[in-house]
């Protein structure tokens, strides 16, 4: 008898258990965080983000996804719904390491001797080369790194190959696909058949994510190149001397 009562115990404790589990509903999932207020206006414009007040039958603000502001009144608006987010603007990378790889061009502009005075040595010549850098993109602004390269020069009737070490800082003025950048690059170039000296390379531009890490990038700038080389006198004597090669430079290549 007590080995009945004891097994209808159990039965009885095992229904009671189950049936509390069964009233017991899931654990909600937070999607609040996963949707935004979207606003359609009847002029076709869409603005994502979010509502910051609104006033039934008057006026709605709202906050963009890019920090914006916009009021706008309810004859403007078509409807408000609350969506998934789309992919986030600044959903790109953020910090890491950062390999970027260049080519450039220039076209001179300007050569001077630095000697005694500086004078134009009236002629601008040409210069190519690619150059890698390796670093770290510290947030969505500012990166640094390392780089080296290697530039052809044609002076005159001569050639001359160089390999520049730079050191290379940038920084983007806004977050998302595409941005507006400013370079600092410079440093060393270590002459092989002709001198070496030193080289800064100032440029503007543009980065443009093509996937969710690696970027197009193109800039413009203005490129000195310092070589320390041996020029006659007027009278024939070699001098040590100080040229500044100056080029109009444009560079395109891919950050990774």
């Amino acid at each position: 008898m007590k080995k009945i009562i004891i097994c209808l115990i159990i039965i009885l404790s095992i229904r009671t258990i189950a049936k509390a589990q069964n009233n017991n509903p899931p654990p909600k999932v937070d999607t609040e965080k996963n949707m935004e207020d979207v606003v359609y206006l009847k002029n076709g414009a869409i603005v994502r983000g979010i509502i910051i007040e609104q006033i039934p039958n008057k006026s709605l603000d709202i906050k963009s996804d890019d920090n914006n502001y916009f009021v706008f009144k309810f004859d403007e608006i078509q409807k408000i719904t609350k969506e998934n987010r789309l992919s986030d603007l600044t959903d790109y990378k953020k910090k890491g390491f950062l390999n970027i790889t260049e080519l450039g061009f220039g076209f001179g502009v300007n050569t001077i001797n630095t000697y005694r005075g500086s004078f134009d040595i009236s002629h601008a010549y040409p210069i190519s080369g690619i150059r890698t850098i390796n670093g770290y993109q510290m947030n969505e602004y500012f990166s640094f790194g390392l780089g080296i390269g290697f530039e052809s020069i044609i002076d005159g009737t001569n050639k001359g190959a160089l390999m520049p070490l730079t050191a290379d800082i940038r920084m983007n003025l806004r977050k998302g696909k595409i941005t507006p950048t400013l370079v600092l690059n410079g440093g060393y170039a270590v002459g092989f058949q002709n001198s070496s000296g030193l080289t800064a390379n100032p440029t503007v531009g543009v980065r443009i994510y093509v996937t969710k890490k690696i970027a197009f990038l193109f800039n413009m700038g203005y490129e000195v190149l310092q070589q320390n080389v041996q020029l006659p006198d007027q009278y024939g004597v070699l001098v040590p001397r100080i040229l500044n090669y100056q080029y109009f430079s444009m560079n395109a290549g891919l950050s990774f």
